[in-house]
Order: structure tokens, then C-alpha cells, then sequence
């Protein structure tokens, strides 16, 4: 019988940290996106409320944190990448590359 309220317990406080992970930004549609970039980079991002998870042509996403922008917002990755976000504006660079790429979102079918 403890076994059972256990497991219950145990799938209740998984659902919880859970929804706290999957909390939608406002302007919830733009979630999850896919952006084609200038100088050919694919863009795999999820905008959460503190920052972004980012994957860059078909790696692993990683976290990006959100930073203060006079306008818009930016989102930093552990490597000095830097993703911008103006209303339809995007603008992705690296640490390593001195000029940003403009993106735009791509449709992906289903």
C-alpha cells in the first residue's frame, strides 16, 4: 500500500517540476520556432520565460539566459553566442564571427 502512494506522490511532484520547466513566454506561438539564418545556419529555439533553449544545425539544444536589451530581447549562450529577437527581427553571431546573420523562420512540415 505505500508502494502505491509513493509512485503517486512520485508522479505528482514530477508533473509539478515539470510545468515549471514548460511555461509559455508571452506570445506563446513563438514556443518553439526553426530559423534559416543568412550564412546558412539552422536555428532550433524554444523561448521559455527566463531565457531560450537553443540548437544550432542540428546539435543538442542548450540554454541560453535572457539579457537586458534596450530594445527587444537577447539571449546569451555559455560560448558568447548571441541571438537578438526585435518583433520579426532576428539576428544570430558567434563569439568567432565578427558580422551577425539575419534569420527569419521556416516552415516545417508535419
Amino acid at each position: 500500500m505505500q508502494g502505491k502512494y509513493l509512485i503517486c506522490a512520485t508522479a505528482a511532484l514530477s508533473a509539478l517540476g515539470l510545468s515549471g520547466c514548460m511555461t509559455n513566454p508571452p506570445g506563446a506561438d513563438r514556443t518553439a520556432a526553426i530559423y534559416s539564418c543568412s550564412g546558412g545556419t539552422r536555428l532550433s529555439v524554444n523561448f521559455l520565460d527566463n531565457g531560450a533553449l537553443v540548437g544550432v544545425n542540428g546539435a543538442r539544444r542548450v540554454p541560453f539566459r535572457s539579457t537586458p536589451a534596450n530594445s527587444g530581447q537577447i539571449y546569451e549562450g555559455p560560448r558568447g553566442q548571441r541571438l537578438a529577437v526585435d518583433g520579426g527581427s532576428i539576428t544570430w553571431n558567434t563569439a568567432a564571427r565578427s558580422a551577425a546573420e539575419t534569420c527569419s523562420p521556416t516552415v516545417q512540415p508535419r
